[in-house]
């Protein structure tokens, strides 16, 4: 009986001869499949775009954004603010703020609302974009919970309500902020 190992014929060809794994040819690996090909696209770094905010969001189009989400808002305070104005005038017997007031108050809560919201454009891409919200949201309660407290409207003085007013507008402004960056993405 013959076995495969035996040095007696054509079963015992090693990795050595001629002829086994040798069917590529001499070449060397790699040679005619054009691996030069594979080499780009993938792991080279895409090509800087001129414009973008953090490489990722179109400057135009982020600038267009927040001036019209500034203006909406502190349209919004306006009336909210003087509205509350009013009705604490009436309420509480006080002289009415204005115009004016009013108007200050919608300023500075679309400048601190775009101001705290563009904090967004650094978190944007980390995974904790959601705590961005959240950390807005936590702000403006303290905020208003500080102002009730040192406001002095415990003790009765219901003028804190128009600047409590002003504060929530101004978190909502900066709580809508990162959908009008987002919306400026480049993918």
């Amino acid at each position: 009986m013959t076995y495969p190992n035996n040095n007696e014929g054509q079963y015992n060809q090693g990795y050595g001869q001629q002829g086994y794994g040798q069917g590529y040819g001499q070449q060397g690996y790699g040679e005619g499949y054009g691996q030069e090909q594979y080499n780009q696209g993938y792991y080279e770094a895409q090509p800087s775009q001129e414009g973008l905010i953090a490489g990722r969001f179109q400057t135009k189009k982020v600038v267009s954004n927040l001036v019209l989400l500034a203006l909406l808002g502190a349209v919004v305070t306006f009336a909210v603010v003087f509205l509350v104005d009013l009705l604490v005038a009436q309420i509480a017997g006080y002289s009415a703020g204005g115009v004016s007031s009013a108007v200050l108050a919608a300023v500075v809560a679309g400048l601190i609302g775009i101001g705290a919201g563009l904090l967004y454009i650094p978190v944007s891409g980390t995974g904790n974009e959601h705590l961005f919200g959240i950390a807005v949201i936590a702000l403006a309660v303290v905020a208003a919970v500080l102002w009730v407290l040192l406001g002095g409207l415990l003790d009765g003085d219901w003028a804190t309500l128009v600047t409590l007013a002003g504060i929530v507008c101004t978190a909502t402004i900066a709580y809508g902020t990162p959908s009008r960056i987002e919306s400026a993405a480049v993918y």
